[in-house]
C-alpha cells in the first residue's frame, strides 16, 4: 500500500516536471509568422540560428510569404539577424537587420513552453511606427 502510493506520488512528480520544461532557443532551424495588431498575418518565414556564444545569437532568414505587400519594414528586413538571450527571464531580444540602427525591424519575445513569442515593431528615426505579434517554432 505505500509502496503504491510513493508510486502514484512519483509518477504525479515527474509529470509536473516535465510539463514545465520550456521550449529550448538554440542553434537549429525555425520557423516564424508576424501578425499586425488585429491578428492578420503581415508575413512569414523561416530562420537559421547559427551561433548562440554565451547569450548572443546570430543568424540568417529568409521571409516565405509576404501578406501585407504595404508593410514598410519589409525593405529593411535583409536576412541577418542577431540578438540575444536572458535565460533568467526567459527573454530573447532579435534585431532584424544589424547593419543599421534606424528604419529597423526589432522582435522582444518571451520563451514559452512550445514557441518564443511576443512582439515586433517597426522603429523608425520618429519612434516605432508599426506593431504586432510575433511566434517562432521549431521546424
Amino acid at each position: 500500500m505505500i509502496g503504491q502510493a510513493l508510486t502514484l506520488l512519483f509518477a504525479i512528480g515527474c509529470s509536473a516536471s516535465q510539463e514545465q520544461t520550456s521550449f529550448t532557443f538554440g542553434v537549429g532551424k525555425y520557423k516564424f509568422t508576424m501578425t499586425d495588431s488585429t491578428g492578420n498575418k503581415v508575413l512569414e518565414g523561416t530562420m537559421n540560428m547559427k551561433a548562440k556564444e554565451n547569450n548572443n545569437i546570430t543568424g540568417t532568414y529568409e521571409i516565405t510569404n509576404v501578406y501585407q505587400k504595404d508593410f514598410p519594414g519589409l525593405s529593411s528586413m535583409t536576412g541577418d539577424f542577431a540578438g540575444n538571450i536572458i535565460p533568467d527571464g526567459k527573454k530573447v531580444f532579435i534585431n532584424t537587420n544589424p547593419r543599421i540602427a534606424d528604419s529597423n525591424v526589432f522582435w522582444n519575445m518571451t520563451i514559452k513552453k512550445n514557441s518564443v513569442s511576443g512582439e515586433w515593431n517597426f522603429s523608425v528615426f520618429r519612434g516605432s511606427s508599426w506593431k504586432g505579434k510575433i511566434k517562432i517554432v521549431k521546424l
